[in-house]
């Protein structure tokens, strides 16, 4: 969303959330394999490292803003805010969608927010990693996250995240992908009912949605970005390739919308990969099963 489109929206009385999009977590039963899929997909995966109080692996996919991580090696977690509460998301599958964060610019602040809002945020989490770097050596990272999960229906949780050290977070030579990948401007959930959890989410990121109707509920973010959830109806129509909902989950991550610098390179990289892709308009679109179970959409940036 542009200037204009900003105040477009005001004028409209939309409402802009107090929180832009940080990172996006997939649980991969193998961090290599899922390493392995995104490379095919034509981005450029950082090297696995690992969460060092936490105990988990990861790989990284680095974006403008924002990135996606692949979490594996969840045996070996540390926390119970990760081992005791993965078992919702490691019964839809091996390769599965797990939270989306928000960003905070101090948790401390957040949790007390929340906490006066009626929620009950888990304690401010470590989740530090050291980083290997583009030109070789070292360094360390300085994030932190904080849960608080929606107890009604644990699969659509979010968090929030800070970084107090930004610049091990976002290397510029990891955002060069062959797919010319630029920015993840949409994070689209799939729901029995997009209106159950509203007010959890309206908690969650200090807003009202933009918009609110049985079929999709939609909030807008500082950085332009949207939120939506969708009907399984809506998901159908705007999702090509997204996973329906499995028995017994009521809500999930199910699509990313990306913007590419040109979507012929696009279309090529993922050709080189492999990896099948349908052509829609100004549009490309990849199935759920090549992008560890989330649908992804490309547009022009």
């Amino acid at each position: 969303m542009n200037e204009s489109s900003r105040q477009a929206a005001a004028k409209a009385g939309n409402t802009l959330t107090q929180r832009s999009l940080d990172h996006f977590v997939s649980v991969v039963s193998d961090i290599e394999t899922g390493a392995a899929m995104y490379q095919r997909l034509g981005f450029r995966v950082m090297p696995t490292m690992e969460h060092v109080e936490i105990g988990t692996s990861n790989v990284i996919v680095q974006f403008q803003h924002t990135y996606l991580e692949l979490i594996g090696d969840i045996a070996f977690s540390r926390t119970d805010q990760i081992s005791t509460m993965m078992g919702p998301w490691q019964a839809i599958g091996d390769y599965v969608y797990w939270q989306t964060s928000f960003t905070s610019a101090r948790l401390e602040d957040d949790r007390e927010r929340l906490i006066a809002a009626g929620m009950a945020p888990e304690q401010i989490l470590n989740a530090y990693r050291r980083v290997r770097k583009i030109g070789g050596g070292w360094d360390q990272t300085a994030s932190r996250s904080m849960y608080c999960f929606n107890r009604a229906h644990m699969t659509g949780s979010l968090f929030i995240s800070d970084h107090a050290r930004p610049e091990t977070i976002w290397m510029p030579g990891y955002s060069c992908h062959p797919n010319t990948a630029q920015r993840v401007i949409g994070m689209s959930y799939v729901a029995h009912d997009p209106q159950a959890d509203v007010a959890y989410y309206a908690a969650m990121l200090g807003a009202e949605p933009a918009l609110s109707s049985p079929e999709r509920v939609v909030f807008h973010t500082p950085r332009g970005e949207f939120f939506e959830l969708l009907s399984a109806d809506a998901a159908t129509e705007k999702l090509p390739g997204a996973d329906p909902l499995q028995d017994g989950c009521a809500v999930r991550g199910a699509a990313y919308t990306i913007t590419v610098e040109s979507l012929e390179r696009c279309r090529l990289a993922l050709r080189d990969g492999g990896v099948p892709s349908t052509r829609a308009g100004e549009a490309i679109h990849v199935a759920a099963p090549f992008a560890g179970g989330m649908a992804i959409t490309f547009v022009p940036g």
